[in-house]
């Protein structure tokens, strides 16, 4: 049986038809970086990567540091830190996007340090605990998991998986934006409405068509329940960095970010800082 010919029932959990119908689509992983390159999302995210996660590839004990990265796609947040001497794992539902993956660290001779593994995002079991220096889901890649059941359960899994000093990054979209869109609020309140008749439906959730698949999925968040989540899961948010609509830049000082931020990328740790006169503020820059 074809891949795109699953019934709905053998979809893995987490998985709607139409991220199943992403995941194996060759063209979707062939075209990915081409299809992306003027995104400035793309250049924001890897800066901030760049400015959290050690710049030294060994630990104290002089082992090397790992990163796992979660919907890695073609391996852009995972190179620079393979090619700095990091050893890295690229995790994605999608073969087709792990072979472009294993091409371009090919390429640069990084076969040594660039691991892939195809797994589904709610279902980790098979990874070791606490052998992660830093874990990645970027690019909005935990708002394809379908279901708050399985986000969370995805979530639990990074806190597993990272060490103790180790650190998240994470970005989602921000629903407050759809208000300012022509007919938002008609369709957030629909969107509202569905979720408390339909079971099956979360407030946030989009069905759209996108390169040529007619029923592409995509959970959207607000600020309070990503927080919630990771903070379900044992994650603590030492930062929470808001976008700004285009999300090519780190918004400062802005009026209702509710309504204005395009997205959050959360950076998280296990344990929860250590701050005097209360607990550690959101929204600081790095």
């Amino acid at each position: 049986m074809a891949a795109k010919e699953r019934p709905a029932w053998q979809l893995p959990a987490g998985v709607s038809r139409g991220t199943w119908d992403y995941v194996n689509d060759a063209s979707i992983a062939t075209e990915y970086d081409r299809f992306h390159s003027e995104h400035p999302l793309l250049k924001l995210d890897q800066e901030i990567i760049a400015s959290v996660v050690p710049s030294q590839p060994h630990r104290s004990d002089g082992e090397k540091r790992i990163a796992i990265d979660f919907g890695c796609g073609t391996g852009r947040s995972l190179i620079p830190l393979a090619s700095s001497g990091w050893n890295v794992v690229g995790v994605d539902l999608s073969r087709e996007m792990l072979r472009e993956y294993g091409v371009r660290a090919h390429a640069l001779g990084l076969d040594h340090s660039c691991g892939k593994v195809y797994a589904n995002m709610a279902q980790l079991n098979g990874f070791q605990d606490q052998i992660a220096d830093a874990i990645f889901c970027m690019y909005s890649s935990l708002g394809m998991v379908q279901g708050r059941e399985n986000r969370r359960s995805f979530l639990g899994h990074v806190f597993r998986l990272l060490r103790a000093d180790g650190v998240f990054l994470v970005h989602v979209h921000n629903r407050g934006t759809w208000f300012q869109d022509p007919g938002g609020i008609v369709r957030a309140i629909k969107d509202r409405i569905r979720s408390y008749r339909d079971p099956t439906w979360e407030y946030g959730d989009r069905i759209y068509p996108y390169r040529g698949l007619p029923t592409m999925f995509l959970h959207i968040f607000s600020e309070k329940e990503l927080i919630s989540d990771l903070r379900s899961a044992g994650l603590h948010v030492r930062d929470l960095l808001r976008l700004n609509r285009e999300s090519s830049q780190i918004a400062k000082g802005t009026w209702f970010p509710y309504l204005q931020c395009g997205g959050f990328i959360a950076v998280c740790v296990k344990s929860a800082p250590r701050v005097r006169g209360g607990a550690a503020p959101l929204g600081r820059g790095i």
